[in-house]
């Protein structure tokens, strides 16, 4: 959770009461599309009767949930598989951070750019490149091996992709930690004898421990919440995590029971919400100081010729997990039956009959709507918040702190399931509204992070020279404070929008017809068979995610990742 700046003065908000007025509002406003949709969630895990039935209250989804021998599975199952794909993502990631941050990797500027690509690309597209190259039977890698060697649809299958996977999220969020890393301290410890490997241990990771820590959670809340790569291709090897055992309780069977699905979902928050607390609490009470005001230098250190083996090492990482996906899929797309690669099976027609649906077009243009909408709102309200949080004096700002980064801790399907039972009576169910708030609500502390780290470097004495000089608010905000939120404005606007776009599970509890999403048309394809569309569609939505990192990378000059970095 964002750390708060000391107060300053009172020039933003006029009186006490206007400042106590925004706060408020900006906390019920917050509070509806956060706290309200899980409250919804807590008490529909306490009704017993089917999906269409009237309410039936009563602990007995609670005793039912708690009695399966399955809920114990797909605990079991869960950790089975978040443990380790969390520790190999955070190696991963951790080796590919030093490596951009530390030493003299060649090429590593264009390395790191290529990695935050990476954290562009959709996931759907990726999972069903990967069913497509590493089934065991008829998988492009086995025949073109001409043996049996790789296999996916199991549990290391699950591990290794899902840790490749989210390699470039977690790479992102150390590699700033790894960069701010005095090299002195570095210095000292060989001029005192100590080895290269040595330095690492005792200096290297004892500094990086508060960043590897909120990486860990941060992995391991995602590996928990993971729903794609286990709906798709766990399920298919008879594997059931948390997200899938919701997903089936709650939308598929002859009978769906609701509640057992929310007091499941409950069980699912209840892990990932004690992570994150945990961290905070950990993190509140440690302190590790990386960058001092005397004899900082950002060094690098030599690898010799070890670095050439770490760039093949990295690029081959690059091109096999983010690179030959994508190609695979784009060639494949082209083929008469889907995997089945030969060129004499060439042919156009599964674009054709894709770009002159109807159907296709309206998903299209819906996920585009619902992306812009998502994003231009979703930065609305986070640099109201942000700006409320370090700028005016209230108690609350810490309670609109804490809520604002709720969602950080609340996993997709849950927060997709608290928003269908929240506003099943209101006018924007069934609407494409809905799906934009749902989105606007997991933007926001992505939306915060970048607006708080941009604030923070905003002197308050530019706003005290312009009120001097009769600018009122409204000009002080286009003269000062638009042009030098520029960089986060966008970069914050591109990231929710590549979420709204990629993000799969909300989506899927809350479309109805006429709001289908590319997103919920791929899942919906790839699940029933018709891979030939889920394969066109897929690169559709990586078509439009990669025109909105484009645009930003034209409007700013360098990754939207890259602005608070």
């Amino acid at each position: 959770m964002n750390a708060l700046a000391p107060t300053i003065s009172a020039l933003r908000f006029p009186s006490f009461s206007r400042e106590r007025l925004v706060v408020c509002g900006l906390l019920a406003v917050v509070s509806l599309i956060t706290i309200y949709p899980i409250a919804t969630v807590i008490v529909a895990s306490f009704n017993a009767a089917p999906l269409g039935a009237p309410a039936s209250w009563s602990v007995e989804p609670w005793r039912s949930v708690l009695a399966d021998a399955a809920t114990w599975k797909v605990l079991a199952n869960t950790f089975v598989i978040a443990i380790p794909r969390t520790l190999l993502a955070l190696v991963l990631a951790a080796a590919l951070a030093w490596l951009c941050a530390r030493t003299n990797l060649p090429g590593k500027k264009v390395l790191l750019g290529a990695l935050a690509f990476m954290f562009f690309l959709p996931d759907l597209p990726w999972i069903i490149s990967w069913m497509l190259m590493a089934s065991p039977q008829a998988g492009l890698l086995n025949t073109w091996l001409g043996a049996q060697w790789i296999n996916v649809f199991n549990l290391p299958g699950l591990i290794v992709l899902g840790a490749a996977r989210v390699t470039p999220t977690l790479l992102l969020f150390l590699y700033p930690a790894f960069l701010a890393m005095d090299a002195s301290l570095e210095e000292a410890a060989r001029v005192s004898g100590a080895s290269a490997w040595r330095t690492i241990w005792t200096i290297n990771l004892p500094l990086a421990k508060p960043a590897l820590l909120a990486v860990f959670i941060l992995a391991f809340v995602r590996s928990v919440d993971s729903f794609e790569l286990e709906q798709l291709i766990g399920a298919q090897a008879g594997i059931y995590v948390f997200t899938t055992r919701i997903y089936d309780l709650g939308f598929s069977g002859a009978t769906v029971m609701p509640g057992r699905a929310m007091a499941t979902a409950l069980l699912l928050l209840a892990m990932t919400l004690g992570l994150v607390l945990a961290q905070t609490r950990w993190l509140g009470t440690t302190a590790f100081t990386t960058v001092s005001g005397r004899g900082f230098r950002p060094r690098t250190l030599d690898l010799g010729a070890w670095r050439w083996i770490a760039f093949v090492a990295a690029w081959l990482f690059v091109l096999i997990t983010g690179v030959l996906p994508f190609v695979v899929l784009t060639i494949g797309s082209m083929m008469e039956v889907y995997g089945f690669i030969e060129f004499r099976m060439f042919t156009l027609r599964h674009w054709r009959e894709a770009l002159g649906s109807s159907s296709v077009l309206l998903s299209i243009w819906n996920t585009i709507q619902v992306g812009a909408a998502s994003a231009t709102l979703g930065i609305a309200l986070a640099l109201a918040i942000s700006y409320v949080m370090l700028r005016s004096r209230s108690a609350l700002r810490r309670v609109l702190d804490w809520i604002a980064w709720a969602p950080w801790a609340i996993p997709g399907l849950v927060m997709g399931l608290g928003f269908l039972w929240a506003f099943v009576s209101w006018p924007i169910f069934g609407t494409l509204w809905i799906l934009a708030l749902v989105f606007v609500a997991r933007g926001l502390p992505i939306g915060t992070q970048q607006f708080s780290a941009a604030i923070r470097q905003i002197g308050a004495e530019l706003e005290e020279a312009a009120r001097v000089h009769g600018a009122s608010w409204r000009q002080t905000f286009a003269r000062i404070w638009l042009p030098l939120l520029k960089p986060a404005l966008l970069g914050a606007w591109t990231l929710i929008f590549v979420m709204a776009v990629r993000v799969l599970d909300s989506a899927l509890i809350l479309t109805a017809a006429g709001t289908r999403l590319l997103s919920v048309d791929i899942f919906s394809y790839a699940g029933g068979g018709m891979m030939e569309g889920a394969v066109v569609l897929s690169l559709l939505q990586t078509a439009v995610i990669l025109i909105g990192y484009v645009a930003a990378r034209l409007l700013l000059g360098r990754s939207p990742l890259e602005v608070n970095a």
